[in-house]
């Protein structure tokens, strides 16, 4: 049976993007783990396997674990998942004294919450929205924030929904494997971009060549190269695939002054 590796536990959004992707797959089992690091290391040791984890959320931005994993372990990318994030508050009771969740998911409800933090309701982070919802499902004192069917889960009673700051709050989740799984239709490629020698001029001349070849640039993530203070390397995505000779001639012309690590070309699909 084919692994899925996740970011978890339970019912947290990873989780509930790898059940909604897969679930009608009866061969693939998916597998909770504790951190963003340990799904990478996973699916590094298993060659078959899959591993959905978070890259960037448009409101909190990137989620800089994976870029420091994806340095590392330079596994593939075969999908980008956009996946709406909706949060509900949820509890035993309507009169919590406390509410807890994961730091992003109260970062994403700020508005909301202000009302019960001049009310005097305690907010506190917990490690995941999941771990919220299992406190509060034991202490009638505690409400959680989290996803709709994590509160379902944990038989809890929702109290209010949608609660995020913007309705339209999208996660970016990437699929990785352990395999050469280049899409060459894919409508992006990203890669990593690490210089030979640092000098003047050199970030202008990497994304020129991008401007030249007439390629659209969506994303550039600048990595300590934890060699040495003030070198990076440069994580990027573009429009454009590997079938794309612009894409193609653009890479041969960066190889002459930089290494290049390609996670390949994939799709994005919007959930």
């Amino acid at each position: 049976m084919k692994k899925l590796y996740t970011l978890g536990p339970k019912f947290s959004y990873s989780y509930n993007l790898s059940n909604q992707v897969y679930d009608k797959d009866e061969n693939c089992e998916v597998i909770c783990k504790t951190s963003i690091a340990e799904v990478f290391e996973y699916v590094n040791k298993n060659k078959d396997s899959i591993g959905i984890v978070p890259i960037e959320n448009m409101i909190n931005g990137s989620v800089r674990e994976t870029f420091v994993c994806l340095k590392k372990y330079k596994l593939k990318i075969s999908k980008s998942y956009d996946f709406g994030i909706h949060h509900v508050l949820a509890s035993k009771s309507k009169d919590f004294k406390q509410i807890m969740s994961h730091p992003q998911a109260i970062a994403q409800s700020s508005d909301f919450l202000k009302k019960y933090r001049d009310n005097g309701i305690e907010i506190l982070e917990v490690s995941s929205t999941s771990k919220a919802f299992e406190l509060a499902s034991q202490d009638e004192n505690i409400g959680a924030i989290g996803s709709y069917v994590g509160a379902v889960n944990y038989n809890l009673d929702i109290l209010a929904e949608n609660i995020e700051n913007n309705s339209n709050n999208v996660t970016r989740f990437i699929e990785i494997r352990n395999e050469d799984f280049n899409n060459v239709n894919g409508v992006k490629t990203s890669m990593i971009i690490e210089p030979k020698v640092d000098r003047a001029g050199l970030l202008f001349e990497i994304l020129s060549i991008f401007k030249i070849k007439d390629i659209n640039l969506t994303k550039i993530e600048s990595l300590p190269t934890g060699e040495k203070i003030g070198e990076y390397i440069f994580y990027l995505d573009v429009e454009a695939n590997l079938s794309d000779k612009r894409l193609t001639d653009a890479i041969t012309f960066l190889e002459t002054f930089v290494e290049i690590y390609l996670f390949g070309s994939y799709h994005v699909i919007k959930i």
